[in-house]
């Protein structure tokens, strides 16, 4: 699929969606035409190239170092080197309003749940990455089956089991009168279910989830530190 990516201008190592993900993610962008757009989570900037062509202004957020470099390289962009509960914080204090948010920061039930959860209020549409994930998924259902404001709908663009266990996927929420769960045709089903049964037999995916699983605790102690040193140094 690298070679199409190549042959349509969409390769980027650093941008960790799928070739589907990215055409989606670009012509929702294309359609949409949004003034204002949040990201959280930024890694290495490759959403961020693209929101930034299509946006007037973007707010990206992200713990690590590299966000703080995004202002440099465009005009539209705003950076916001802090965790998402943090910036959460700061939108609903400056009561800031989005045509497009998009979540793909942190990856556990919790943090994903805190993050739809805060931004619901600020946003008339938001993309979900990593809506295959399980651990994502059940953070999202959590945020939005209760919610009175948003449809959503999270099989948007579906995904595959890949070596490394269910990821990718991205669910959509978007302002509606009438919210809650939503198809796109009578009856469907999802495949999430059908995937998900079989990624309880993929030994591979176990072994490579065991190793992100430490890598995220690692990282995950490693954010933490860099948070308490910050507030230590009053930043």
């Amino acid at each position: 699929m690298f070679e199409i990516e190549q042959k349509l201008g969409v390769a980027n190592k650093n941008w960790l969606m799928s070739t589907r993900e990215k055409l989606g993610l670009i012509g929702l962008l294309h359609c949409m035409n949004p003034c204002t757009v949040l990201e959280l989570g930024y890694h290495r900037g490759g959403t961020t190239q693209w929101i930034t062509r299509f946006a007037k202004k973007v707010i990206t957020v992200d713990v690590n170092e590299f966000v703080s470099l995004a202002p440099g390289q465009y005009s539209n962009l705003e950076a916001w080197n802090c965790s998402t509960l943090d910036a959460i914080y700061r939108i609903k204090k400056e009561k800031l309003y989005f045509d497009l948010a998009i979540i793909d920061a942190d990856h556990s039930k919790n943090a994903v749940f805190n993050d739809v959860t805060g931004i619901l209020p600020h946003s008339e549409v938001i993309l979900m990455h990593d809506s295959f994930n399980p651990e994502c998924r059940k953070g999202m259902l959590e945020a939005l089956k209760t919610q009175k404001t948003h449809a959503y709908f999270l099989d948007f663009i579906p995904s595959s089991l890949k070596h490394d266990g269910l990821w990718g996927g991205i669910g959509i929420a978007w302002k509606s009168n009438n919210p809650g769960l939503s198809k796109e045709f009578p009856g469907e089903i999802s495949s999430y279910n059908a995937i998900s049964r079989q990624s309880l037999w993929h030994f591979k995916s176990k072994i490579s989830g065991i190793k992100n699983l430490l890598c995220a605790k690692k990282q995950s102690i490693i954010k933490n530190s860099r948070i308490l040193g910050g507030k230590l140094l009053g930043r």
